[in-house]
């Protein structure tokens, strides 16, 4: 409608607006793997441009060691009496202590949380001084690590993966504790599989290969003995992807617990000391969702009236929400003024938030303002009591999707059991995370109308009232626009909790329609449900694999020495100009060319996205590599290299939002050439740029008829889950 916005991502809004240890090294395994070359130079990759860093939450404050516990193999957990672990200007300082001819306990400091689907970032650096090791006379190179995935009790070392920390063996993997059982992994390794005394060593396109704890060796030595490193950590479900400082150096997939145990997805995060001084900065985590759905900033209105009961976390809310803002792509409008409630205002914003509101706060002009922005497609996210407002306003309490009752006194801790582990808003929290707040009780239950994101679990708790159905947060579609409301939010202490504000995060991303998810008007090609919408390249049915909601094509034959492969598909529906969301992940290895070798870049990972079967977006695996040859990821294929180099690594989902207008004609003569915007993981990367021809391999020459959106198989297992279509 007009003067409002309408549900659809920034995209279009864009074109709108252009018109752990280590274990011990056992004793008869080498230090430093022999196999690995060491690389003098640990810059960054050679990307042509860095792609903009947004979306981070500090695990480490800078002040303290607040959202951490410390353990030590002799001391226990919380016991720290040397001081092991401090904070200090704005690092945490690990063993600054006296007597280094003493040898000390190896110990960790981990998170209180556990934690799934994320980034996690920490710079290290050495310090000078390295403690005595009995059993080594002459040393042993300088020791830490980044483990996680820790479940199960504290001790050293407990059950978890280790990112390695070591001078030169930084990206090392050991799968702990270092005597059985332990965890399992998928790995890729060189072509002498297991090398001296049991280890493996990482190698892209290398081959297959189940490890069951032994050492991982890194791909290549990419670490610096001076000065800072940054390790980054990609935890996408059961697989991990290690970063040193910004080259891939470890990648696992289908990470096992102990004994058959299930997928590792989920568990703490630790920092390891090992009889070394070292310090960490900058130690930080974004949920996944985060790097795939940017777009340019929007605004939202965070509005904390009260009436009533004033809660006194609100200025921490409202900090945290400009904090969240600034790191993830909008701006926020904080007031307390009801008169911000009127037609013309309120178009300006994706989303309204009522951040621990109370009491009656609208009046009757306000109230139909309000009801008109959400009837033109405007989202809403309630913090805590917005669920304790507006008893006589009928429309707000289906709005919300239930009105507060009583809470028990104080802020228990009690565990919430996760229902949808997979929206914006849970996709990184544990699927059972233990939480300190406020539980409400509600005047009804809210399942039958909304969708239950969560339930508080009120066996872990005195004073739930819902009969052990007590969802704590959820969403739904509302006449028009897009609802979203979580009970927790009491205390000040949720507004600096990682795991809150990504839940917090995720509920705003959903109610202003910017989580990749199809708009109302959508063609829904393939949402992990059905393959209907899809054909073959001759138009025969669907041929790829379909299977746990994802589909990708088959690996190709080779009877009588004749390589035969299924080949791509297409949309049954024809398109002119569209918006396209794509979401799809290119495997952790190379695929054999054309000449059945692993020989060059053409086979990682390819694949692309024919727009109306004529022009292609590549698909590649283009993370740590330079953009060139206009064939990488991001690219117009053969036209124009991507702007900047967005791409996420092998094994992390990644997500193409294309905008795209057709080739104009008259007469049979093109009178203008066709023009797309793509944005690759949230970043723009091709802005309106021109296409003057079809690119190679296409389905369709050029023409006047609409073309069918196409998905290409060229030899790789590349998978997708996602597809939707919004014609223009």
């Amino acid at each position: 409608m007009a003067g409002y916005p309408m549900l659809i991502t920034p995209l279009l809004l864009a074109l709108l607006a252009q018109t752990a240890a280590p274990v011990p090294t056992p004793a008869s395994a080498p230090a430093v793997a022999t196999s690995v070359p060491a690389l003098t130079d640990p810059a960054a990759p050679p990307n042509l441009s860095p792609a903009p860093d947004r979306g981070w939450i500090p695990l480490f404050n800078g002040e303290n060691l607040n959202g951490w516990y410390t353990f030590r193999q002799r001391d226990g957990k919380n016991n720290d009496v040397q001081h092991v672990f401090k904070a200090e200007n704005g690092t945490i300082h690990v063993l600054d202590v006296p007597d280094p001819a003493t040898a000390q306990p190896n110990g960790y400091m981990a998170t209180n949380e556990e934690f799934r689907n994320y980034r996690v970032r920490v710079e290290y650096k050495w310090g000078a001084v390295k403690f005595a090791i009995p059993r080594h006379p002459d040393g042993l190179p300088r020791d830490a690590g980044l483990l996680y995935h820790m479940t199960g009790e504290d001790k050293v070392w407990p059950s978890c993966v280790e990112f390695q920390i070591q001078e030169g063996n930084t990206g090392d993997v050991w799968l702990l504790p270092n005597n059985p059982p332990n965890p399992s992994a998928n790995v890729t390794v060189a072509d002498t599989n297991v090398g001296a005394r049991g280890n493996l060593t990482y190698m892209e396109g290398g081959t297959p290969w189940i490890s069951h704890g032994q050492r991982i060796i890194h791909s290549a030595q990419y670490d610096t003995m001076d000065g800072w490193n940054t390790v980054e950590l990609f935890v996408t479900d059961n697989n991990a992807v290690h970063v040193v400082n910004g080259h891939v150096n470890n990648i696992l997939s289908n990470l096992q617990l102990p004994n058959n145990g299930g997928p590792m997805t989920q568990g703490k995060i630790l920092l390891q000391e090992e009889n070394n001084e070292v310090f960490y900065r900058k130690v930080e985590i974004k949920p996944l969702f985060v790097d795939h759905f940017g777009g340019p900033v929007y605004k939202i209105l965070v509005f904390s009236k009260t009436a009533a009961f004033r809660h006194a976390s609100i200025p921490d809310g409202i900090a945290a929400l400009k904090k969240l803002g600034a790191a993830n792509n909008f701006s926020v409008d904080a007031t307390e003024d009801a008169a911000a409630f009127t037609d013309d205002n309120l178009k300006q914003y994706k989303a309204i938030v009522f951040l621990s509101t109370t009491g009656d706060i609208l009046n009757d002009a306000q109230k139909q303002a309000m009801i008109n922005y959400i009837h033109h497609g405007g989202g809403f996210v309630g913090v805590h009591s917005a669920s304790d407002t507006e008893y006589n306003w009928p429309w707000y309490g289906q709005l919300v999707g239930a009105y507060f009752d009583k809470h028990p006194p104080g802020t228990p801790t009690a565990v919430v059991h996760l229902e949808d582990p997979n929206h914006p808003s849970t996709s990184s929290l544990p699927l059972t995370w233990t939480h300190t707040d406020e539980w409400y009780n509600f005047r009804t239950n809210p399942r039958a109308s909304v969708h239950v994101l969560a339930t508080v679990d009120e066996s872990t708790y005195t004073g739930g009232t819902m009969n052990g159905d007590h969802p704590i947060a959820w969403c739904h579609d509302f006449e028009g626009g897009r609802a979203w409301y979580t009970a927790l939010g009491h205390t000040k202490e949720c507004y600096s909790d990682p795991l809150f504000l990504m839940h917090l995060l995720g509920g705003i991303v959903y109610a202003a329609s910017t989580d990749g998810s199809a708009p109302p008007g959508a063609t829904v090609l393939f949402n992990g449900e059905d393959t209907s919408h899809w054909l073959s390249k001759d138009k025969k049915p669907f041929p790829w694999i379909f299977e746990n909601g994802l589909i990708s094509p088959p690996p190709a034959t080779y009877p009588n020495g004749v390589r035969v492969m299924t080949g791509d598909i297409q949309s049954k529906e024809a398109f002119t100009d569209f918006q396209l969301h794509v979401e799809f992940k290119v495997p952790a290895t190379k695929s054999p060319n054309t000449r059945n070798e692993i020989t060059n870049e053409q086979a990682r990972g390819n694949s692309g996205i024919y727009l109306q079967g004529r022009y292609e977006a590549q698909i590649l695996d283009s993370y740590d590599h330079p953009l060139k040859d206009m064939n990488d990821e991001g690219a117009i294929y053969t036209i124009k290299d991507a702007d900047l180099n967005a791409s996420l690594p092998a094994e992390v989902w990644q997500t193409y939002d294309i905008t795209f207008h057709a080739a104009k004609w008259k007469n049979g003569q093109k009178i203008s050439n066709a023009r797309a915007t793509y944005y690759l993981n949230g970043v723009l990367i091709q802005n309106d740029v021109e296409i003057p021809h079809s690119t190679q391999s296409s389905l369709l020459p050029e023409g006047p008829e609409a073309g069918p959106i196409v998905l290409q198989d060229h030899l790789n297992p590349v998978q997708f889950r996602s597809v939707w279509v919004m014609p223009l």
